[in-house]
């Protein structure tokens, strides 16, 4: 309230210095030592730079006298409403340009069209930089003009929703339901969807809520429709109405539609009005039910995931050259333990220097092995790689990479430790077969196989500690 009368009683004060010095000037000269008379060189020809000083202060106190009167007084008490900013800033816009033209023209003498018509280029360039917030401008004044909605009002366009708090230049200002501040754009306003939610309106919400099929619907509407129109904020001018809304699988969907007229209290009321019908329901005997579900008892896949059926499986473990010396129990067994993995094409299934503690029978497919990048062999069905990692523990030698998809048959550590723990000879059955292997891939001195066989066996036996 103090700040309105200052508004106004400032620049007269202003005014009144402004226009006593002017007066005092007229009547007496200001003499400064050898200059003489310097009231032309600071204040113009006939003082007339300090006379349009004097008047600055009075358009400033015309221009909001109008707005006061106009906006303050009469729209607010024949509306009752707050006028928008917006529209008082253009007015007082408009009011400024007119009478500092007038100001300027009648004081100085200076034509003011032929200042508009020079300024028509700067005004296009202007123009041309400035659409946006001339859009948003344009935009912010048709909204007014139209009435869409007002300060206070609640609008929705695509993902906000909140209470119109200002609008002003560029955008409208709402608060969101988070109490959260956002600016939209006048333009984006004008231009997509638009949903406004009025204050003083009766704005309808509706509530879904499942309730038992067992209970009579008519006797469940009374329930809903009585819960609702006790909640603080729900509006008695328009009568709540519950009904059915839909079947579901375990419940009857109804749905209770009341009205508010403060819609930004939206959230608020819903869960009164919710938590007033629990209380009905609880009081009535009634219940809001669980979904009711059919239930399956989930069981694992088997470890091969079922790719490769157990006898096939079987079988080709029995066609690995490596693990000949085995019996058709010991095959069982590992066929049992072992794991079946797929690899599409252009996997790495081993990777030189890694560790690693198994084997890989090829059931279907190829696979490159690379040293160095460069491809030394190609395997098919029924080959075998990884062995020495096996049985030894030793790191990867070489890269081993699908070039199609790959089923792989994969023996580990622990799968083999049992077979060779019952029976310990075949570890020396089976060293013999890796030095077979190894024949066919290099030529050994004869001296030196002996000793060599007698290595691996000996690195089998520590591995597997037996």
């Amino acid at each position: 309230m103090t700040r309105r009368p200052a508004r106004l009683v400032l620049p007269l004060l202003v005014s009144l210095a402004l226009f006593a010095l002017y007066w005092f000037l007229r009547a007496t000269p200001l003499e400064l030592g050898r200059f003489g008379d310097v009231r032309e060189a600071i204040f113009g020809a006939d003082l007339r730079g300090l006379f349009f000083a004097a008047w600055i202060p009075v358009i400033f106190f015309i221009v909001r006298l109008i707005d006061a009167l106009a906006f303050d007084v009469f729209a607010t008490r024949r509306q009752h409403v707050t006028a928008p900013i917006l529209l008082r800033e253009i007015l007082s816009i408009v009011l400024y340009f007119l009478l500092f033209a007038w100001a300027v023209s009648g004081i100085f003498h200076y034509s003011v069209t032929a200042f508009l018509a020079t300024g028509t280029v700067l005004a296009a360039v202007l123009g041309l930089a400035l659409q946006d917030t001339l859009g948003n401008l344009f935009s912010g004044i048709a909204l007014h003009l139209e009435e869409t909605f007002r300060v206070g009002d609640v609008i929705r366009t695509g993902d906000f929703i909140g209470v119109v708090e200002a609008v002003r230049w560029r955008g409208t200002r709402i608060r969101t339901f988070n109490n959260n501040m956002v600016v939209l754009p006048n333009s984006l306003l004008s231009r997509e969807r638009l949903e406004i939610f009025p204050r003083e309106n009766l704005n309808a919400r509706v509530l879904q809520i499942s309730i038992d099929y067992h209970y009579a619907p008519a006797r469940v509407i009374e329930v809903l429709a009585q819960a609702a129109v006790n909640v603080e904020g729900v509006s008695h001018d328009m009568p709540c109405i519950a009904r059915v809304g839909g079947f579901g699988d375990s419940a009857v969907t109804y749905e209770v539609k009341y009205f508010m007229r403060d819609y930004a209290m939206r959230d608020r009321i819903d869960a009164e009005v919710r938590r007033a019908i629990w209380y009905a329901l609880r009081r009535n005997g009634m219940t809001i039910p669980y979904p009711i579900r059919s239930v399956q008892r989930y069981q694992a896949p088997p470890e091969s995931g079922g790719i490769v059926a157990r006898e096939e499986l079987i079988a080709r473990l029995r066609a690995v050259d490596l693990l000949s010396p085995l019996g058709n129990e010991a095959h069982e067994q590992l066929a049992g333990a072992a794991r079946v993995h797929l690899f599409a094409r252009g996997e790495t299934i081993l990777r030189h220097g890694a560790a690693g503690d198994s084997m890989f029978v090829l059931h279907d497919g190829h696979v490159s092995v690379r040293v160095a990048d460069r491809e030394v062999a190609r395997l098919g069905a029924g080959a075998v790689f990884g062995e020495m990692a096996l049985l030894t523990g030793e790191r990867r030698t070489a890269d081993v990479v699908a070039v199609a998809d790959v089923i792989a048959i994969e023996i580990a550590k622990d799968a083999l430790r049992p077979v060779l723990q019952n029976h310990p000879e075949l570890a020396t059955a089976i060293s013999a077969k890796v030095e077979e292997r190894r024949d066919d891939l290099e030529t050994l001195r004869s001296d030196g196989y002996d000793e060599e066989h007698k290595s691996v066996l000996s690195r089998i036996r520590a591995y597997f500690g037996l």
